[in-house]
């Protein structure tokens, strides 16, 4: 760790540290008018440097002659804050590839020049950096509910357990599994010092790395809070369940869905016929009371099915479009599954409760291009709140796990049910639906024109009823 107390110069200071981000940058600051520092952000968002500024939304700011809107690229964006009156934000700091921070009483505007100003910049504390990107994430939060959850990460507790593990196997002289872990923090080597363990390890230069990977740990280790293993796993488990419940009830969705798709074909092929022959079997039994409500009954029930089967706006699909709704509705899924947002905030659990909901309509009229949009949407981060990672109260895990197993359990017990009915078995033992349908519907055109005879022969009086 180093830092560094800044007293003169403090604009070029910065402008020092801001040119070496290589993959973000996240600035929080009340006034923000210094063309130089600007511009500098605008090269490093144009070089594809994530960039994050929050700034204060008063006439200060929006009536300077900076344009903040040339920040709004794909990976940067701007956010003003408050009104600069009664709801002011104030805060001045700025981070720099979950590594640099630079905080003090400096505004990046032109007046703090002429001041008695400081800022002090610590770098190689990444846990710090980690509590100001959470402050600023707050804040955003706050004010832009909607806006996209920063993708940019550095969960230091990961890291540092995997850092574990490779400090384990150079011990062991496992070579081919140093390799492996060390391949998996690449992602980070935006931070210098991971940057620094891997360039060592690459090299072979593994004294080197086991003094800077405990440096590292221990540095870092010293500001972090402890967390529980027993919470870790509790959690680990309840994700394991989550995503086997997600499994069983897509399975379960796609037989229904079969059995779905069936039944209305089978209505749109052969219900006018169906129809017309309960028809004439009604007629046929009308001197039998009993039999004959027993045919008018089957025959309304029928109407009504046929009727409600002709009103679904079912989508035609080729062999492509199906497998690309059955990937995206399987990836929405797990993205937007009631189950795993069930210790969230109630307005968290309905919005995700409505979002599956549409998903599986659009799933069953097969409409493609609505449940790409739901997809998209989802992996825009419309479901803000991360689920279970503030939970750390053991017997509500514990609760959570057993109430998860039932719903597995009974899920499981569905599907074989729907496996094991007659119905199933059935449809799923015809190899081709159309050929099916166009047999069964010359079957069905023979009993309609035997009953039809069959009236005949009784009396023209009798067919006409």
């Amino acid at each position: 760790m180093q830092t560094e107390a800044v007293f003169e110069n403090i604009a070029e200071r910065i402008v020092s540290e801001l040119v070496k981000a290589q993959n973000s940058i996240f600035i929080a600051v009340a006034w923000f008018t210094n063309r130089n520092i600007f511009n500098v952000l605008q090269q490093k968002a144009n070089e594809g440097c994530q960039i994050n500024l929050m700034y204060s939304a008063d006439h200060i700011n929006e009536n300077s002659s900076i344009d903040f809107d040339l920040l709004k690229t794909k990976k940067s964006n701007v956010f003003p804050i408050g009104d600069g009156d009664h709801d002011l934000m104030h805060n001045k700091f700025c981070v720099i590839d979950h590594c640099t921070v630079i905080t003090g009483s400096y505004n990046w505007s032109n007046k703090a020049e002429s001041n008695h100003e400081n800022i002090t910049i610590t770098n190689g504390v990444t846990t710090l950096a980690e509590q100001f990107v959470s402050e600023f994430n707050k804040i955003k939060q706050t004010y832009f509910p909607e806006s996209e959850t920063q993708k940019t990460e550095f969960p230091l507790s990961k890291i540092i357990k995997r850092l574990e593990i490779i400090k384990n196997f150079v011990i062991l002289e496992e070579i081919d599994e140093i390799s492996r872990s060390a391949s998996k923090l690449e992602q980070y080597i935006f931070n210098s010092d991971i940057d620094e363990i891997i360039d060592l390890l690459q090299k072979e230069e593994f004294g080197d790395a086991i003094n800077k990977i405990e440096s590292f740990i221990n540095k870092n280790q010293q500001l972090s809070i402890w967390s529980d293993p027993e919470i870790a796993a509790l959690k680990l488990e309840i994700k394991n369940i989550e995503n086997q419940i997600n499994a069983f009830d897509n399975e379960k969705t796609e037989l229904e869905k079969i059995l779905a798709e069936f039944q209305h074909q089978h209505s749109i092929e052969l219900g006018e016929i169906i129809l017309e022959i309960l028809k004439l079997r009604r007629i046929k039994l009308k001197d039998d009371k009993e039999k004959f409500e027993e045919a008018k009954r089957d025959e309304e029930e029928y109407q009504g099915q046929f009727e409600a089967e002709k009103e679904k706006d079912i989508q035609n699909l080729n062999d492509e479009q199906k497998k690309e709704l059955k990937k995206k509705f399987r990836k929405a899924t797990t993205l937007c599954h009631p189950d795993k947002f069930s210790n969230e905030p109630i307005e968290v659990q309905k919005q995700a409760e409505a979002i599956f909901k549409e998903l599986n309509e659009a799933n069953a009229k097969n409409d493609l291009a609505r449940v790409t949009e739901i997809l998209a949407n989802l992996e825009k981060g419309i479901l803000k709140a991360e689920k279970g990672d503030s939970i750390s109260d053991k017997e509500i895990l514990r609760a959570t796990i057993n109430r998860l197993k039932l719903k597995l359990k009974q899920l499981e017990s569905e599907i074989l049910n729907i496996k094991q009915s007659d119905t199933f078995k059935t449809v799923t033992s015809i190899e081709d639906w159309d050929i099916y349908f166009d047999q069964t519907k010359e079957k069905l055109k023979s009993e309609l024109e035997e009953l039809r005879k069959e009236l005949k022969t009784a009396g023209n009086n009798v067919y006409k009823k």
